[in-house]
């Protein structure tokens, strides 16, 4: 796409809250993630704990009658059954964390979070998600896989909101890098179908890469179509916009190189 373009693509999204530039995960960090390192583990749902005599300690099963109780529970007993693999407790203890409003530049609280999600508490995938955005570039590429197969089995298991934040994420490009092919799944293929405002922002994303502009943009004019089908008007008129101007920057590349 010409430089002339990109700076029009960069109002029209601005105008509309979306984001039109990719960030990739953090060269920097002590490790690297691709999307080969991926891998959805085989999890059941029902592999949760979801009584108390599944747990294997006496002490563990008295700390879930405790916290099921409604008694005061300790951090440390939270965190001893989290590890154990009991959603709530991962959960409470994420947020206790949380409240502490101190740093954690390693992503513990977000590891609890996805504990949480994977077994099945699908009110843990916004604040991951919301901590995954603001510090998991940062995060380790161990403690991103965990959150990416957490966020998977959420979406895969019907979450349609797990769905289409993952989607988002792989079109911003954050923590996880860029997939458009996989953004698109996740937010064309949603339980709930498309989200317009979801698939206008995977359309900027898609404006953006050179591999989509070398053939003519048939991605982004996808996704723009669809997101120009919605009854959201807003995104129906930013979706037309654009179109015209991918219009408008082929006809122009068309006649600079006849």
């Amino acid at each position: 796409m010409g430089n002339a373009v990109l700076p029009a693509i960069l109002a029209i999204s601005m105008a509309t809250g979306l984001s039109a530039q990719p960030v990739p995960l953090n060269p920097e960090g002590p490790e690297t993630m691709s999307q080969t390192d991926v891998v959805v583990v085989d999890f059941v749902f029902e592999n949760r704990v979801r009584k108390t005599n599944n747990l294997p300690t006496a002490a563990l099963r008295s700390a879930r009658r405790q916290m099921l109780g409604g008694g005061y529970i300790s951090l440390d007993k939270l965190r001893a059954l989290a590890d154990a693999g009991d959603g709530l407790a991962a959960f409470r203890y994420a947020k206790a964390l949380q409240e502490r409003d101190t740093p954690d530049p390693t992503g513990a609280i977000a590891h609890y979070y996805a504990i949480a999600a994977y077994t099945g508490r699908d009110f843990a995938v916004r604040p991951l998600v919301r901590l995954l955005k603001s510090d998991g570039t940062g995060y380790s590429a161990s403690r991103l896989r965990h959150a990416l197969n957490a966020m998977k089995v959420q979406a895969l298991s019907g979450n349609t909101d797990a769905a289409v934040l993952l989607g988002q994420m792989y079109a911003d490009g954050v923590p996880f890098g860029q997939d458009l092919a996989l953004a698109q799944t996740y937010l064309t293929e949603s339980p709930d179908g498309p989200k317009p405002r979801a698939i206008l922002q995977l359309a900027v994303a898609m404006m953006s890469d050179p591999d989509d502009a070398s053939d003519g943009h048939p991605g982004a004019r996808s996704a723009l179509m669809l997101a120009a089908s919605t009854d959201d008007l807003s995104v129906r008129v930013t979706a037309e916009n654009l179109l015209r101007l991918l219009d408008t920057t082929s006809i122009f590349q068309t006649e600079v190189t006849q």
